[in-house]
């Protein structure tokens, strides 16, 4: 999937970066709507594709569009390692238990970016993980993702009584609006409909989001701070001259210390570590902009312990992410025991800093570093 997809960063323009979107290449042109919508219900619009490819349905038995007349259904296109689909699921919880009930079906697509997120065990233990409870559609071959035309993560396809595309959303944010739209459209199907308040929850997104740094892939070679030479999936020993220090690495790069060997976007696109070694003798390096950090990982064998310095030192409990523990010296680490995305820093101020990610076994699996403010 790599060699055609990337999820936000330079192919974006700065107000997708605010409302907080991952992006595709080359999976769709235009599509079925504008990104980031109208802002309001159309009067009518485009039949809704029907669900096609679907390997596996979870949470439902398989359901077609044209099954679904009289009720009001929202398809949300998602993949379970994106941070920015992660933070849509309280959104689509909370409609879902108000409005299940009033004829609303919430269908989430499962369109993958890597190939570990094409894996139906990986899918079903992302469902339970982040605790997705409506019907999910597993779209591995991008076939329903193509038929839609569709480019982004999240994306959301409202669909009238009739079938009719109503109203789409690319990214987060505009909660309320999106509510007030199912409400709408559920009145035009006759359903009874309470009054609500609307969306609540604070999406968590700046404008200094214009301004964090990219989402840094591990495979892609323009993302490769290091000036040595080396082979596609072949082991290389890396060496980073520069102090551990902010500053002193360029921003939107990885820099690699170590025994490493980079994919490829015709390799599935990642780094892995390739061998055992004590911590702090190898990493990657990232100098970035941002207030929280995560990193997409996984491991080839066995869980794996990465430890993590920030600007040369262990991480405090109050910057940690939700996936970092501490050993009893007080060291910082994560154990890489899913292929997911994992929470490495939570800070409060949109500052510089210099963040160390390094494994300590062979077979640790890096595929981005995305930020968030």
């Amino acid at each position: 999937m790599g060699t055609n997809t990337i999820r936000a960063g330079a192919a974006v323009v700065a107000v997708l970066l605010v409302t907080g979107v991952g992006y595709a290449l080359l999976h769709g042109s235009v599509g079925l709507g504008s990104p980031g919508g109208s802002g309001q219900v159309t009067s009518g619009g485009p039949q809704a594709p029907e669900f096609v490819g679907i390997s596996d349905w979870e949470n439902s038995p398989p359901l077609q569009i044209s099954q679904l007349r009289g009720k009001v259904v929202l398809v949300d296109f998602w993949t379970y390692s994106c941070i920015n689909c992660q933070r849509t699921f309280p959104y689509l919880r909370d409609w879902w238990h108000k409005y299940r009930d009033s004829g609303l079906v919430i269908v989430g697509v499962h369109s993958p970016e890597f190939d570990f997120e094409k894996s139906v065990p990986n899918i079903r233990q992302a469902i339970t993980h982040y605790g997705v409870e409506w019907p999910v559609a597993v779209d591995s071959q991008m076939e329903t993702w193509n038929a839609y035309q569709n480019q982004y993560w999240p994306a959301e396809y409202l669909i009238d009584k009739n079938g009719q595309v109503r109203d789409t959303h690319f990214g987060e944010g505009n909660y309320d609006q999106t509510e007030r739209h199912i409400q709408l459209l559920l009145r035009e199907a006759g359903h009874t409909v309470l009054a609500s308040p609307g969306a609540s929850i604070d999406p968590g997104l700046t404008q200094d989001a214009n301004f964090q740094t990219q989402e840094l892939y591990a495979g892609r070679q323009e993302f490769n701070g290091n000036q040595q030479a080396y082979t596609p999936g072949q082991p290389f020993d890396f060496h980073d001259a520069a102090p551990i220090v902010e500053g002193r690495h360029s921003d939107n790069l990885i820099y690699w210390q170590g025994l490493w060997t980079i994919h490829d976007q015709s390799q599935r696109e990642y780094a892995q570590h390739a061998r055992s070694s004590p911590p702090g003798q190898d990493y990657a390096l990232i100098d970035y902009h941002a207030r929280q950090v995560f990193m997409v990982a996984a491991s080839s064998s066995t869980s794996q312990r990465v430890y993590l310095q920030l600007d040369g030192h262990d991480l405090a409990s109050s910057e940690a992410g939700a996936d970092v523990r501490f050993d009893g010296s007080g060291h910082s680490y994560v154990d890489i025991d899913r292929s997911d995305l994992f929470a490495l820093v939570n800070r409060m101020d949109f500052t510089r800093h210099v963040l160390t990610v390094s494994p300590t076994g062979a077979g640790f699996e890096l595929f981005t570093f995305t930020f968030s403010s």
